[in-house]
């Protein structure tokens, strides 16, 4: 595997977006699960949920996914490989990673990985 060649700073740039991400998709489930909980019991009730397996549940299949790379993404920056393709192992180029830090692969491995799964 090759040594990451992204800069501290750039590392911590996606870092801080992971995280406003990640946040981004809590208070969304949790505005909603706050939302249906008033609408069918009182508000004493929020005091007795689990938030963290709430929030899980309440997120689409589509919001799980996104979820899990946010999650992985974030354990690749703690271990030194964050930026760096699943598939070939080249650097995932910095303009990708700024629009969508949690992605997995490089461009050109993402576009091989979309025509086996259409």
């Amino acid at each position: 595997m090759k040594s990451i060649k992204l800069s501290k700073d750039f590392i911590e740039f996606c870092k801080k977006k992971l995280i406003e991400k990640l946040n981004e998709l809590k208070n969304f489930s949790f505005k909603n699960e706050i939302n249906a909980t008033l609408e069918v019991g009182d508000e004493i009730d929020l005091a007795g949920h689990d938030i963290g397996k709430e929030i899980f549940h309440e997120l689409s299949d589509a919001q799980k996914n996104l979820l899990e790379l946010i999650s992985s993404a974030l354990e690749k920056i703690g271990n030194n490989t964050y930026g760096i393709c699943e598939k070939c192992g080249e650097l995932i180029s910095k303009k990708r990673l700024e629009v969508l830090p949690w992605v997995r692969y490089c461009i050109k491995c993402q576009t091989n990985v979309d025509k086996l799964t259409k």
